[in-house]
C-alpha cells in the first residue's frame, strides 16, 4: 500500500495511508456514544472524516491545523463520501513536505507582476497615482500581497489568490470605464487594485488558510479601509473627498449590508467594482466546482447553497 496518498487519488472503497492537515476537528456525543468528525485536507481536495474508536483520546492529541498520519478506507453516508479513520496520530515535521498543503495561483506570477505594474503605471491623477506607488513600492507590502490567498473557502483559495483576483477585478473595471468615459477610471483602478488589502490580515496562512483573531474581530472591509485611509494622510495634500470617495468603494465592494458592507455602493464606481468583484469571484469558484465536478466523471455539481442551484458541467470532448 502506499504510504502518503493524495485525496484527489482516493476512490470510494480505498484503503490508504497518507499526511493530511485537519481543516476541521470536532468532539461530538450521540446517546453517551462519542465521534471525532474531521476533515481532511491536501491541495487535492479535501474529504471529512470520522474516527470512532477511543474518539476522546484522539481528540486531546490533535487540533485544527495540524498534520496527521492517517490510515482509514472511504466509504459514504447517506450518500455522501467519508473516510472511516483506523489510525490516526500527530505527523512529525520531517515526514511530510509543508507544500503539499496549499495550492498556488495558476497564473503565471511574473505576469501577473507585469499585469499589475502596467495598471499601476496607467494611473494619470497625480495623488491616486502618489498612493498606489507608496504602496507598492514597499516590498514587504508586495510580498504578502503577492502570497495571500483570495479567500478561506470560496473563491481564490491558493496562495497567489488575492493578487490575482485583484488584477482580475481591477482589469474588468478597466473594461468596463473605457465604455463608460463618465466612470472615473483611476478612482476605479486604484480601489479594483486594494479593495480586498485587507485579507493580508485577515486570513493566517499555514497548512491550511485560517481567520486571524483580527480578521474574525473587524473582517477584511474594515482593515482594508483603514489602511488606505492611512496611507492617504502620508500623501502630502491628499484632497479629503478624493479620500472619501475612495473610502465608499473600500466599504462598499460587497454590494450588501448582509454581506458584510458597512454601506452599499452609492455612486457609480461603487456599482462598477461591486459587479467586477462578484463575477471574477463567483467565476473562479463556478470554475472550482465545475472541475471537482468533472473530476467525479458527472454532469450535474451538488447543490451550492451560496449560489442556491446546482451547477451543469460540460462533459470532457471525446479525443
Amino acid at each position: 500500500m502506499n504510504d502518503n496518498v493524495t485525496i484527489g487519488a482516493i476512490s470510494e472503497g480505498d484503503e490508504f495511508v497518507g499526511y493530511y492537515t485537519l481543516k476541521r476537528c470536532e468532539l461530538k456525543e450521540t446517546d453517551g456514544l462519542y465521534r471525532l468528525e474531521l476533515e481532511l485536507a491536501d491541495k487535492s481536495g479535501s474529504l471529512p472524516a470520522v474516527v470512532w474508536n477511543d474518539a476522546k483520546e484522539v481528540y486531546e492529541q490533535i487540533e485544527k491545523g495540524v498534520v496527521v498520519k492517517v490510515k482509514g478506507r472511504l466509504g459514504s453516508y447517506r450518500d455522501k463520501p467519508q473516510v472511516k479513520i483506523d489510525k490516526i496520530r500527530p505527523a512529525e515535521e520531517s515526514e511530510y513536505d509543508p507544500d503539499s498543503f496549499l495550492g498556488s495561483t495558476p497564473k503565471d506570477p511574473d505576469e501577473l507582476k507585469r499585469k499589475l505594474k502596467i495598471l499601476i503605471d496607467s494611473i494619470q491623477m497625480p495623488f491616486l497615482k502618489k498612493l498606489i506607488e507608496l504602496i507598492f513600492s514597499n516590498q514587504q507590502f508586495y510580498k504578502e500581497y503577492s502570497h495571500s490567498p483570495g479567500g478561506k473557502r470560496w473563491h481564490h483559495v491558493y496562495l497567489g489568490g488575492l493578487l490575482e483576483h485583484s488584477i482580475g477585478v481591477t482589469e474588468i473595471c478597466d473594461f468596463v470605464a473605457s465604455q463608460h468615459p463618465d466612470l472615473n477610471r483611476d478612482l476605479l483602478i486604484t480601489a479594483g487594485l486594494l479593495h480586498d488589502v485587507g485579507k493580508i490580515r485577515e486570513f493566517t496562512v499555514s497548512t491550511i488558510i485560517d481567520y486571524s483573531d483580527e480578521g474574525r474581530l473587524e473582517g477584511h472591509i474594515v482593515m482594508g479601509d483603514r489602511f488606505v485611509r492611512n496611507m492617504c494622510d502620508r500623501v502630502e495634500g491628499f484632497p479629503p473627498h478624493l479620500k472619501m470617495l475612495l473610502s465608499h468603494l473600500m466599504l462598499s465592494h460587497q454590494g450588501h449590508k448582509e454581506y458584510s458592507s458597512p454601506v452599499v455602493p452609492m455612486i457609480p464606481e461603487g456599482f462598477v467594482l461591486y459587479f467586477a468583484d462578484e463575477i471574477d469571484s463567483k467565476l473562479n469558484a463556478v470554475k472550482r466546482i465545475s472541475d471537482r465536478t468533472r473530476d467525479e466523471g458527472k454532469s450535474w455539481s451538488e447543490y451550492v447553497k451560496l449560489l442556491d442551484r446546482m451547477i451543469y458541467v460540460k462533459p470532457k470532448e471525446k479525443s
